[in-house]
């Protein structure tokens, strides 16, 4: 597939990605950001690799805009698509002679999530442990590289957001310098790609 060929099958999945987290959030989000992120997944995933390996990125990626764009509008990864695409990774690796490698890894990067999110539930939502599941899965079967960059930057990306966000917000009018929550989804999710992009 060509890079424009990559570009237009991505933005016509964003349109149904769209639709879908406006659904799912009950919120609608801003005009076209999920069918430029699509398309640009979509160019990504032609760049390199094996065409099994790009259309894996692809799946994970238009996937993932999905997940962050709800948790974004709503602060919440929902089941749907966070335990359907765990499962949907571990089967697809499972049928395909990976399905060990699959399980270490959801189950390397769950664990500690999961020790976090029961210590501090406030800290860390159910949804990003359930999250963890199918990207781990997916990483690890990329490969170790992949899987290190998915366990390890989500936390600093997250920071990064709050430490410019409490920047923009100290410019603010007093009336408006309320930090909300910052979901970590996105931070996963980006991380999860990345991992993929070194891994080639």
């Amino acid at each position: 597939m060509t890079i424009i060929g990559g570009v237009v099958a991505g933005a016509a999945v964003g349109s149904a990605v769209y639709a879908l987290a406006a659904r799912l959030a009950g919120r609608v989000p801003a005009a076209g950001i999920c069918e430029i992120a699509c398309a640009v997944i979509g160019a990504v995933a032609t760049l390199g690799g094996t065409a099994p390996a790009a259309l894996a990125f692809a799946l994970l990626g238009w996937w993932s805009v999905g997940l962050a764009t709800v948790d974004i509008l709503v602060r919440r990864l929902p089941n749907i698509l966070t335990l359907g695409g765990g499962a949907g990774v571990v089967s697809v690796a499972w049928f395909t002679g990976h399905g060990a490698a699959a399980l270490a890894g959801a189950a390397l990067m769950t664990t500690p999530m999961l020790v976090v999110h029961l210590a501090s539930p406030r800290s860390l939502g159910a949804g990003d442990v359930k999250l963890a599941v199918a990207l781990g899965a997916a990483t690890a079967v990329a490969g170790t590289r992949a899987w290190l960059v998915a366990a390890l930057l989500p936390s600093v990306l997250t920071v990064l957001v709050v430490a410019v966000l409490g920047v923009v917000r100290r410019r603010a009018p007093r009336a408006e310098r309320a930090l909300p929550g910052v979901p970590h989804g996105p931070s996963m999710c980006a991380a999860a790609l990345l991992g993929f992009c070194v891994e080639q």
